[in-house]
């Protein structure tokens, strides 16, 4: 455990609103921030994260990624060129900004955010993935070079709203100062909000587009195409949806490339970096013989592009679910028990213990006429099976299978 869970351990671990905080601990810093990209969204921000990160990486640049939540380990919410920050660095770093940390009472998330600039200080270029939301996010609290709104559709509406509308507003707030952004496949209405935050948009669909999708147990291969340029690429991630965000880390790259550094987009390193991104946790195959797959999705749209995955591989799996309270845990039965009930497999469902935020197995049993309550997942991974919902889910699927080589960090 490193210095930074060992001290939040014992508080509250809440979100609380306001920027007040965290920018007035931000102001205590001595150095300069480099230039950063700020990602937010609904689904895939992880995914674009990571595949913007590794695309600026292949064209020269050290490059910081800060992402949340983990899986396994802490250090991997950060990552310099992809390799986690080691637990000693990250204790010294973090015993550094402590005083800053008490001193304006930063929550977790704050802290983590803190440490990451602490960290990324000497990094050519940063990528942020939003935590919740946009406009109070911590991550919103430094100025950015470039802005990416992945697809939005429904969660946390207790904090973002009810409506596309509202979530839309809630994240595009993180485009400020007319800087330019970059926009996934979205509604229309995102498109139109989008306007009232900037001049300089870049949309899927209009300025930039992906064709001839296949997906295979190689990855996705698919065929960008933008005003000035257009190439195949293979990216070792699975489904339609990562071809979108595959598009998406393009055109924001060339951006930063061409803008932020003033230096040529050149599509062999652009085609180099897609193919060399892993990243546990999204509809990764963790095990062929039998087949065992992990993937994060816990809202209705991810499960639902997660199914879709499993339709195009031709793949017949029972499954293994669990949620959080706050999330929409009936339609995310729902869509897995239609899936499974259509093939002729099984639906499971489990408890994550010791998590305030997770159902009990009689809740969650509530939400589906078939499924199964497994107490010991041990007992069921002798099949061909998913493993999918939270990520406390995914992290204790791992801790079971004790072995770090599954991960890619």
């Amino acid at each position: 455990m490193t210095v930074f869970e060992t001290y939040f351990a014992s508080k509250e671990f809440v979100w609380k609103i306001g920027l007040d905080r965290i920018k007035g601990a931000l102001s205590a810093l001595s150095f300069s921030l480099p230039p950063s990209v700020i990602v937010a969204g609904t689904n895939g921000k992880g995914s674009t994260s990571a595949l913007i990160a590794s695309i600026v990486k292949e064209h020269g640049k050290k490059v910081g990624l800060f992402t949340s939540p983990h899986i396994l380990k802490f250090n991997e919410r950060f990552r310099i060129d992809f390799k986690q920050v080691d637990t000693e660095t990250l204790n010294r770093a973090f015993r550094e900004i402590l005083p800053v940390v008490e001193k304006f009472s930063l929550t977790y998330f704050e802290a983590a955010f803190l440490l990451a600039v602490f960290l990324f200080r000497d990094c050519d270029f940063v990528v942020y993935e939003v935590g919740l939301g946009g406009r109070l996010d911590a991550t919103n609290a430094v100025s950015h070079s470039l802005a990416v709104i992945t697809h939005i559709d429904f969660d946390h509406k207790d904090y973002l709203g009810d409506t596309i509308e509202k979530i839309a507003i809630e994240k595009l707030h993180v485009v400020k100062d007319g800087i330019p952004v970059v926009i996934s496949d979205n509604p229309p209405v995102v498109f139109d909000l989008a306007k009232e935050f900037t001049d300089r948009i870049t949309a899927f669909g209009r300025d930039f587009s992906v064709s001839d999708i296949r997906v295979s147990f190689s990855g996705t291969e698919a065929f960008y195409r933008d005003g000035d340029m257009a190439f195949r690429f293979l990216v070792p991630l699975y489904g339609f949806h990562q071809a979108v965000n595959s598009a998406t880390a393009i055109s924001a790259a060339k951006i930063i490339l061409r803008e932020v550094f003033g230096e040529e987009f050149l599509i062999s390193k652009t085609v180099s970096g897609l193919s060399s991104v892993k990243l546990p946790g999204r509809f990764q195959i963790v095990r062929r013989e039998p087949l065992l797959i992990v993937d994060v999705a816990h809202n209705p749209d991810a499960v639902r592009r997660f199914v879709e995955t499993l339709k195009l591989l031709e793949l017949k799996v029972d499954i293994l679910y669990s949620g959080l309270r706050d999330k929409d845990v009936k339609e995310v039965i729902s869509i897995l028990e239609y899936y499974t009930k259509s093939c002729g497999r099984q639906l499971f469902i489990t408890e994550i213990l010791n998590n305030d935020r997770a159902l009990s197995a009689e809740d969650l049993g509530r939400f589906s006429g078939s499924a199964s309550v497994v107490k010991d997942i041990s007992t069921i991974l002798d099949r061909p099976i998913a493993v999918v919902g939270s990520f406390y889910l995914i992290g204790k699927l791992f801790n079971y299978l004790s072995n770090d080589s599954l991960f890619f960090f």
